[in-house]
């Protein structure tokens, strides 16, 4: 494997080539290292910048939410004709100069936070004895769970179409702090790398993660601050808004999900893991998560944070919903009420649904200056008790992984209509029944769109149904879905995986 040689390092040991005592220099990245690690405090400071690093604009703060992603699934519309790199973006031509520098930022985005939790594995097992309590399990755990996340939509977005993958190498999968340019593997090995992290990480927080002893609302400081938290310790709040156990679970729920497009056998799995978080339960009984519900809604909680299993926090996530949204926001849908035959709002929310819909209401209104196009309130915040996260796993995506798995149509209607009865989507009838699997299928994908609107998950369920045209109801001349589309190219240049 090629070496990738630092020039400053080169340097150094051209200029003092006469002295050996060169040799015996400590190089400062590896002193920084170690002094990091020397702590536990030092651990989990490195945590925590990986999950601030995910909230880079090249990727879930950005261009892996509501950015590129949506405009390559064609969720916004480009309000000028003259941004040439954004309608090359959603017209899926990227060789546009521009594109690739915004798709290789993204690839080599993702391969840093990897980076980061791999500066954090190769040193944690060596420092077990400094752990207190059980943060070595925890700190391990979602170390392990973030690489495979990362990778995950590494495999998603530059890996090939699911259904039919091939043979041959694909991306590397970086389990190691290096220089070194890593081999790439294929399709099934890429997939049971992600797999056996997960698998690893469920194991550590199986017994240890918080999440699995107390309630979220004993876990998050209380609004009352006489009141002290039940956990002393800040490190164990919040754990809605990190890879946590059942965040785990999610992840293999969507990895298996995934996974099934090739081998229809991993949709017991996908089923199996969706399960446990739904059915999760705190000491007192209570479902962990629960699905948002119209009283979410009415108090201002668009972003329906109940259902949420992992999260990033934003804490200028209102400015960002203002600028980005808002009504001169750079993210616009054209006039829902135009009938003009292409895929607008009009068609993604019937008419019939709208008046009880809790994804609809009030979540899409006029821009005043410019009414040809409406705005997205999803991340708009209430002056109270403000909801500062974008969510990376949400209770909805394992109602539908439930819905799809099911073998027959009275599974899939029960969990089905559990989610809609929730959701405020009428379902009297069922699925159709002649063609019901067509129906479901048609269903499911327009509920990761409605649902999942400027989450980044739009693109990846097209990907993995291999959606060649919308259904009929939608206007299928909108949308076309190729493996041009959907297998974007990774970077031409190799990345370095060190990370200092």
């Amino acid at each position: 494997m090629k070496k990738l040689i630092s020039t400053t390092i080169l340097f150094s040991a051209l200029a003092f080539s006469s002295c050996n005592k060169y040799l015996d220099v400590t190089p400062q990245a590896q002193t920084t290292k170690d002094q990091i690690f020397s702590t536990e405090k030092g651990f989990r400071d490195a945590l925590t910048g990986a999950y601030i690093q995910m909230k880079s604009n090249n990727t879930y703060g950005g261009s892996l939410m509501w950015g590129n992603i949506e405009f390559m699934a064609r969720n916004w519309d480009v309000v000028s004709a003259n941004n040439v790199a954004l309608n090359s973006l959603a017209n899926a031509n990227y060789t546009d100069a521009v594109v690739r520098s915004w798709l290789d930022n993204t690839y080599a985005d993702l391969y840093k936070v990897v980076a980061s939790v791999n500066s954090i594995l190769e040193r944690i097992d060596a420092q077990k004895g400094m752990f207190t309590g059980n943060n070595y399990s925890l700190i391990k755990g979602e170390a392990l769970a973030l690489r495979a996340f990362n990778h995950f939509d590494v495999l998603r977005m530059y890996g090939p179409m699911p259904d039919n993958p091939g043979q041959g190498p694909l991306l590397p999968y970086v389990r190691e702090v290096t220089h070194e340019v890593i081999t790439p593997v294929g399709y099934a090995e890429f997939a049971q790398h992600i797999l056996s992290d997960l698998d690893a990480a469920e194991a550590l927080m199986k017994d240890t993660d918080p999440i699995r002893t107390y309630s979220l609302a004993e876990l998050n400081p209380p609004t009352n601050i006489n009141t002290p938290p039940v956990v002393a310790d800040n490190f164990y709040m919040y754990r809605q808004i990190r890879l946590n156990y059942y965040a785990v679970l999610a992840l293999k729920a969507r990895v298996y999900m995934y996974l099934s497009t090739t081998d229809p056998a991993n949709k017991v799995n996908a089923a199996k893991y969706a399960q446990m978080v739904v059915d999760a339960r705190d000491h007192s009984g209570l479902p962990i998560f629960r699905l948002g519900r119209e009283s979410d809604r009415v108090s201002g909680d668009y972003l329906m944070s109940s259902e949420h299993i992992a999260a990033l926090s934003v804490y200028n996530l209102d400015a960002i919903a203002s600028g980005t949204f808002g009504e001169l926001g750079s993210l616009a849908r054209s006039d829902f009420n135009v009938q003009d035959g292409f895929y607008f709002l009009n068609n993604l929310f019937p008419v019939a649904e709208r008046t009880s819909d809790v994804r609809w209401k009030e979540m899409w209104v006029y821009r005043v200056n410019n009414p040809s196009y409406v705005m997205y309130r999803k991340f708009n915040q209430r002056a109270s008790n403000p909801v500062l996260q974008v969510p990376l796993l949400r209770l909805s995506e394992m109602y539908l992984i439930l819905t799809e798995c099911a073998a027959g149509k009275e599974d899939a209607e029960a969990a089905y209509g559990a989610y809609c009865n929730e959701k405020g989507i009428p379902f009297p009838t069922g699925f159709n029944a002649s063609g019901w699997e067509a129906d479901r299928r048609n269903k499911i994908i327009r509920e990761y769109v409605r649902e999942l609107y400027a989450e980044g998950q739009t693109f990846f369920t097209y990907k993995r149904l291999n959606v060649n045209t919308l259904p009929a109801s939608w206007t299928a001349a909108y949308y076309t879905g190729t493996a041009a589309r959907y297998v974007v190219p990774k970077p031409d240049r190799e990345i370095n995986y060190h990370n200092n």
